[in-house]
């Protein structure tokens, strides 16, 4: 429904933004109010949206809100247990080093999950100020060194995803859902929708309306160069490999525009930090860095993308989509002694189209099997980025994705080269309306 896609556009915006207002200096202590803030929103949102459940019953008769209740604890208990849980396997050390517990992130996870109740239950009213103040927590967790963006990508996702499944409008409530057939796009008002779980026979054959995925599984490095002009590359795999590999996410919102035509938006921040030393001399942004220095690295890749695709077949069993879109990508790489004495930061941004094939066999109603690939070549850069993955129809709203990811990137310039190549095991879920 409109009203909880709208979820994943915020979200979208917001992490954006954070990421923008991020990337500067770490946090100093006359800003330290920001990490506090964030401390305080991760449990502000979640006891205001479970709190508010005992004195909110539309019957007037009545104060609590038992069925609110019982969402609230499904939905924030599940999202807890599989963050924590999550952090176990990944083990993905903290940007600050101070341990391995960093994806996805805690105070995100919990303050879009007291947000996305709140606008789950009680609309975008009160919905839309509670998603801005966990986007906050978010964007503190980032400055303070806690995590690296693709951590609060995760926790918020995970959140809000809990809540898609378990929470549904109040009683009385009107929502607004998005439909695409072959007239054109129209909406569908209901009161007190249902939470779209349900695995309809009858609406098998319908076109699906927006939808929200979040990605994500471990980034091996096959390889990663850096370098900047007039001096010999380096091989960032060539240190200890601490990071290696590191848990990394993406999330994308799907929009339709008409009954084959779709608008994808997607945002992946990726990020690496390793340490150790060359066994070569290493000049880099203008500091020399003899063979067996200690150093500390800090990589980063950042890419926001906006596409159209196109179903030119789509039948019971195959379909086939084309595309077009523009990609703006952010990298740097970073080298720093342990001290602080010696540092050098290389960064670039650039803009380029790119396009977009995938293939799609539909095995049964929930099987099947999808080739994707993404990329352009320009003069001095390009990008390649396919997969193969096994998709899984759970229920009317929900799919999931499990596969492999090729991601390979080249970028040349006055200033930075940098050319990188990285596998990753992707499970992927996405909420449709």
């Amino acid at each position: 429904m409109w009203k909880r896609n709208g979820s994943g556009l915020v979200l979208m915006t917001v992490l954006v933004m954070a990421g923008s207002l991020a990337v500067g200096p770490t946090a100093a202590a006359d800003d330290e109010w920001i990490q506090d803030a964030g401390d305080i929103l991760q449990i502000a949102l979640p006891v205001i949206g479970g709190g508010s459940t005992f004195f909110t019953n539309p019957d007037p008769d009545k104060m609590w809100d038992k069925e609110g209740t019982k969402q609230f604890a499904y939905s924030f208990g599940s999202a807890w247990t599989t963050t924590y849980v999550l952090k176990f396997i990944a083990s993905k050390a903290r940007p600050n080093g101070n341990n391995r517990t960093s994806f996805p992130s805690g105070h995100t996870m919990s303050a879009f999950s007291g947000a996305s109740f709140i606008d789950g239950r009680y609309g975008k009213l009160v919905g839309i100020p509670a998603y801005l103040l966990a986007g906050f927590t978010g964007y503190s967790r980032v400055h303070s060194q806690w995590h690296y963006q693709d951590d609060v990508i995760a926790g918020a996702s995970i959140g809000m995803m809990y809540s898609w499944h378990f929470v549904t409008p109040q009683p009385g409530k009107i929502a607004i859902l998005p439909t695409v057939g072959a007239q054109g796009i129209g909406f569908q008002v209901a009161i007190g929708a249902g939470n779209g779980d349900e695995l309809d026979p009858e609406a098998e054959s319908e076109p699906r309306g927006a939808g929200y995925e979040f990605a994500f599984g471990p980034a091996f490095a096959l390889s990663n160069v850096s370098g900047s002009p007039g001096n010999p590359t380096f091989q960032l795999t060539d240190l200890n490999g601490n990071n290696d590999p590191t848990t990394t996410a993406a999330v994308s919102v799907l929009i339709p525009v008409s009954s084959r035509g779709r608008i994808l938006v997607s945002y992946g921040p990726f990020e690496a930090r390793d340490e150790g030393s060359f066994a070569y001399d290493v000049d880099f942004g203008g500091v020399h860095f003899p063979a067996g220095t200690e150093v500390n690295s800090a990589w980063r890749f950042y890419d926001l993308r906006a596409q159209y695709e196109h179903a030119v077949l789509d039948n019971k069993h195959w379909a086939v989509r084309i595309g077009a879109g523009l990609g703006s990508s952010y990298s740097y790489t970073n080298l720093q002694t342990p001290d602080g004495s010696s540092s050098a930061l290389v960064d670039e941004s650039t803009y380029y189209p790119y396009g977009h094939l995938s293939l799609d066999h539909k095995f049964n109603e929930r099987f099947g099997l999808t080739l994707l690939g993404e990329g352009i070549t320009l003069s001095d850069d390009w990008i390649l980025d396919a997969g193969v993955y096994l998709n899984y129809r759970a229920a009317r709203a929900w799919d999931f994705r499990l596969g492999y990811t090729y991601l390979a990137r080249k970028i040349e310039s006055d200033t930075y080269y940098n050319k990188m190549r990285y596998g990753i095991p992707t499970l992927s879920v996405t909420r449709f309306w």
